[in-house]
């Protein structure tokens, strides 16, 4: 399954299998978002499948976003296969639960 980044008003939904073969595309997705907003709301609810190496970019994001002192909300914190993932990896202070 491939992935798919979609702009739904603002909320940058992530679908599909974020893995080795597509992380490259989310990594430029969101690289080129954080140079031109100062905020930035990534959605990871429909992600169907992640690996370690999304883990990686997803830690590049965020520190990106905290170097350049940009506001990055991450949500997806429902989603049982990025919930499991987060914990594993020891990365869930990277969901910000207060996005309205």
């Amino acid at each position: 399954m491939s992935l798919e980044i979609i702009n739904n008003k603002g909320v940058f939904e992530v679908c599909g299998e974020f893995t080795s073969e597509n992380k490259g595309k989310v990594k430029e997705y969101f690289n080129d978002l954080l140079d031109n907003y100062y905020e930035v709301v990534m959605c990871l609810d429909n992600i169907k499948k992640i690996d370690e190496s999304a883990i990686d970019v997803l830690k590049f994001i965020h520190r990106k976003a905290a170097k350049r002192s940009k506001v990055l909300f991450v949500l997806g914190k429902k989603n049982s296969t990025i919930n499991r993932a987060f914990n594993i990896f020891n990365i869930s202070y990277i969901f910000k639960n207060d996005y309205n």
